[in-house]
């Protein structure tokens, strides 16, 4: 099995977010509500309308912590919604907790909430080295860059793996070893194929096979 980019899709809607690292502000792209579309042959239809039904962005995430009922409540909220609207928030502390119960101040729980949610990915557009890496605004540059976003060889499930169960976080300095790793499960243990590399030319992936 090879390793492949993950499609964000939303059904025709995908709500982007970009943040500004240092001293801006995180902004926010607006809730997309009027968006126009092309509309079916249902005449009951409004001219315009938009309605989101699937929200899906950085892999795991939902997949890990969210009860399987809950995700046709986050899949219509916007990512950064909050409790009570929208329930992912309170379940990855609480997911995470009774896996990796706090000790003392490292709680495991609280330190992906804050980069974990909202569930979107960040880019810090003041960092013109444009050099992408998950994770990378969230854990103030300890994965590779302040740039963020995602570069195409980032092997996302893993990192994520391995900051919910391994010791990913702690090796990067984020938070203290709390000696609670699960070797089990904090790696996907599948070898990306070399020939689905990215490239040097745009759009920088590989050729499809």
């Amino acid at each position: 099995m090879t390793k492949r980019l993950f499609a964000l899709a939303a059904c025709g809607a995908l709500s982007l977010a970009f943040s500004a690292c240092s001293s801006k502000s995180v902004v926010h792209a607006p809730p997309v509500t009027g968006l126009a579309t092309p509309q079916p042959t249902n005449p009951v239809t409004p001219t315009g309308a938009y309605t989101q039904i699937e929200l899906l962005s950085r892999p795991a995430v939902k997949e890990v912590f969210e009860q399987f009922n809950d995700h046709k409540t986050t899949n219509a909220v916007e990512p950064y919604a909050g409790t009570p609207a929208d329930p992912l928030l309170a379940e990855i502390k609480g997911t995470e907790d009774t896996v990796r119960p706090a000790t003392g101040a490292t709680d495991y729980g609280a330190a992906l909430q804050g980069i974990l949610y909202p569930n979107e990915y960040a880019v810090n557009l003041a960092d013109t080295s444009g050099k992408a890496a998950y994770l990378g605004v969230e854990t103030g540059g300890a994965t590779g860059s302040m740039f963020g976003g995602r570069d195409p060889n980032d092997d996302v499930v893993d990192i994520s793996l391995g900051a919910l169960f391994g010791n990913t976080l702690s090796s990067l300095g984020v938070i203290a070893d709390d000696g609670e790793e699960n070797n089990c499960i904090s790696k996907e243990n599948v070898t990306q194929d070399p020939t689905q590399m990215k490239t040097t030319t745009f759009p920088y992936l590989a050729s499809p096979h």
